[in-house]
Order: C-alpha cells, then sequence, then structure tokens
C-alpha cells in the first residue's frame, strides 16, 4: 500500500469513527465547524484537499472538546503548521493500543480500569 493510500485510509476511518459515534460528538462541536465541515466530508470527493480539510477541522474540533486525539487523525507537523501546546486532559483511560479514539474519564473514585471493547484488554490510565 503505497503512502497516499495509507493517508487516505487514516482519514477514511477518522470519518468512519465520526459516523458511528456522531450522537456523542456532535454536541462537542461547535456549530459553525459542523455546518462548515460535515456537509463537505458528507458530499466532497474523498482524498481531495476540501475533504481532507474538513476531515482535520472536525478531528480538530473533536480534540479540542477534551476526546484526546480527535478522530484519530496524526498530528500535522510542517512549516507553518507545527501543532501547539497540548491541551490539558482530564485523568481517565484511554485505548491500550491507540486504535480507537474512545476514552473514559475518572470520576473522583479509583475504579477499576475498564475493558477496550475494540482491543479487548484494559485501557491505559492517562493522568492529565
Amino acid at each position: 500500500m503505497s503512502d497516499g493510500a495509507k493517508a487516505r485510509r487514516v482519514y477514511e476511518d477518522a470519518v468512519e469513527y465520526l459516523c458511528r459515534n456522531v450522537e456523542e460528538l456532535r454536541p462537542l462541536i461547535p456549530p459553525t465547524v459542523w455546518e462548515a465541515a460535515f456537509p463537505v466530508v458528507r458530499d466532497a470527493a474523498p482524498a481531495g484537499a476540501e475533504w481532507r480539510d474538513a476531515v482535520r477541522a472536525l478531528h480538530d474540533a473533536v480534540e479540542s472538546a477534551g476526546i484526546p486525539n480527535g478522530l484519530g487523525l496524526p498530528a500535522t507537523m510542517g512549516v507553518g503548521d507545527w501543532p501547539g501546546a497540548p491541551t490539558p486532559q482530564s485523568v481517565g483511560w484511554v485505548c491500550p493500543t491507540s486504535r480507537c479514539a474512545r476514552v473514559e474519564l475518572r470520576g473522583g473514585a479509583v475504579t477499576a480500569a475498564p475493558a477496550c471493547e475494540l482491543a479487548g484488554g484494559p485501557m491505559r490510565l492517562v493522568d492529565g
């Protein structure tokens, strides 16, 4: 698989995650971002620059809302596009293999680690 095909697959996986979890993620995305980006993701030709930019905008909005790794896209690196400082995150658990962007926040009480439905093992504790 070429690098372009791998990159496209990462974006397609992000859109698949968004669609599977739209009811939970939609309230986290500001209306202006949703109204500008979601129609492009839904209707534009996949892998085009406009489509990738719209997926990235939704990813960034979800990540800014406190979901570590947003929709699962890697951090962008390059001149003028360096990521900023990490957003402080709450204490909670994330997928132990980083195969999904699922996170469970921990309340005040210490409890046993929940199991990751996708990977099948205990989730990894992350202290914000």
